[in-house]
């Protein structure tokens, strides 16, 4: 095995081993702040056993900043390391040449998945084995696991196969199951959104963290605030256009509500949820990147409508009048790959860009009203139709002859090149769009 041991140095809940994820299924959450990752068959995915023990710190250190790690063949020996010899790497199979020179007081941090039996267990064996004059581990390498069973029993065992890198500790993978909860109890009472932003930032933050080591999205987030003063509480939610991990999104939105809210109770504590679901993001391998344009798009959107602004993407409908043929959709397209039209004609080639590739088969307006505009005779005198013969009939069922159109180029006196056409029916004459 190969064993990254973070030392995140601060108490922590049991659910930080679930931001860690990201860098392999097998991780384990150790009281009060050890968490140990089996890299085995993943650290080669992110460059290398440097590079995993690199990414895996800075990941830590959003955690709590003065995280280190060092990676083992066993998780005990990590544990000495990450204390010991932070940031290093100890070879495949020369655990015992790392920690060979240490003093006999690193024993104590020899734990790993299983801790000794409080610290006392190991002390009285570390100061009886200085009592006899050895002041390094590497000094111990030379008994047998017999001697140890006799002086100490099974803590001398246990002992033994750990210097010797023979003790089993298997790291199972992490099946999440703690709640995306975050709660913060502030100190001092706080009315201002900007110091109550600061405190909320690190849970936010904190329950992002594990959204992504889990490959979920937030789909809701709750905020529940506690007054100072009476029971007074304050509750809201914010739910984007769709579920996403964009922290600012999230934060930005929550802002905007806080400023809503009327604080001359000061609050005293805070807890925000977090209703999670999985990601919708397709991806080539469990390591890929998952950031992608879609994200950046539902946080347009989002900012859009929480300033009640309609956007988004135009869809075709099935519909013969050309004003009824697109509708807005904020949902993100599901494929919006498009390829240029080439045409070949014997030793020349004509690329027509993916907007305008259609002309030639049914020409439209760049510009189309939303309502068709009724033309006066006056204003089609001024009028120049380019074609004696319409360009297109637009025809529905039979019995609705209002809707039966022919559309025809037209010019106007300031040179613009218009499509207008005329009911069947009625026989008048409307604009209904602007060619560039």
């Amino acid at each position: 095995m190969r064993i990254l041991c973070l030392n995140l140095k601060q108490a922590q809940e049991a659910s930080c081993a679930e931001v860690f994820l990201k860098f392999s299924p097998r991780v384990q959450f150790r009281y009060p702040h050890y968490v140990f990752i089996d890299i085995e068959s993943t650290s080669a995915l992110f460059g290398g056993e440097n590079q995993i023990l690199k990414q895996a710190v800075e990941l830590a250190r959003r955690i709590s900043p003065e995280a280190t790690g060092a990676i083992a063949d066993s998780c005990s020996v990590a544990q000495v390391m990450v204390n010991h010899k932070p940031f290093d790497i100890s070879k495949p199979r020369e655990d015992a040449k790392n920690i060979g020179r240490l003093p006999l007081m690193a024993l104590r941090d020899l734990e790993g998945l299983e801790p000794w039996r409080g610290k006392k267990g190991i002390d009285p064996v570390i100061q009886f084995l200085q009592s006899l004059g050895m002041d390094w581990i590497e000094d111990l390498f030379h008994f047998q696991e017999a001697s140890f069973r006799e002086r100490w029993g099974d803590l001398g065992v246990t002992l033994w196969r750990r210097l010797q890198g023979k003790e089993l500790q298997v790291i199972s993978p992490l099946v999440p199951k703690e709640p995306m909860m975050g709660y913060s109890y502030l100190e001092d009472p706080v009315s201002n959104i900007s110091l109550l932003m600061s405190q909320m930032d690190h849970v936010l933050e904190y329950l992002f963290l594990r959204l992504e080591g889990c490959a979920r999205f937030a789909r809701r987030v709750d905020v529940t605030m506690l007054c100072e003063y009476s029971d007074k509480k304050h509750y809201f939610s914010v739910e984007p256009v769709a579920p996403s991990r964009d922290l600012e999104l999230y934060r930005d939105l929550i802002i905007k509500h806080l400023e809503s809210l009327s604080l001359e109770n000061p609050l005293r504590e805070f807890e925000i949820y977090v209703y999670d679901v999985a990601e919708k993001v397709e991806q080539l391998d469990f390591f890929e990147p998952r950031q992608t344009t879609e994200d950046r798009w539902r946080r347009l959107v989002s900012m859009a409508h929480q300033a009640e602004i309609e956007m988004g993407f135009l869809q075709v409908e099935a519909s013969h009048l050309p004003e009824s043929s697109f509708s807005l959709k904020s949902d993100w397209p599901q494929e919006l790959i498009s390829k240029d039209l080439i045409e070949w004609s014997e030793q020349a080639v004509q690329v027509r860009a993916v907007y305008a590739k259609g002309l030639a088969e049914s020409p439209r307006p760049s510009l189309l009203l939303k309502e068709p505009m009724k033309l006066s005779s006056i204003m089609m005198k001024r009028l120049k139709v380019l074609t004696r013969f319409p360009i297109e009939r637009i025809q529905e069922a039979w019995w609705k002859k209002n809707q039966e159109r022919d559309y025809y180029f037209a010019l106007s006196n300031e040179g613009q090149l218009l499509w207008v056409y005329q009911e069947l029916g009625s026989e008048k004459y409307f604009l209904h769009g602007y060619f560039d």
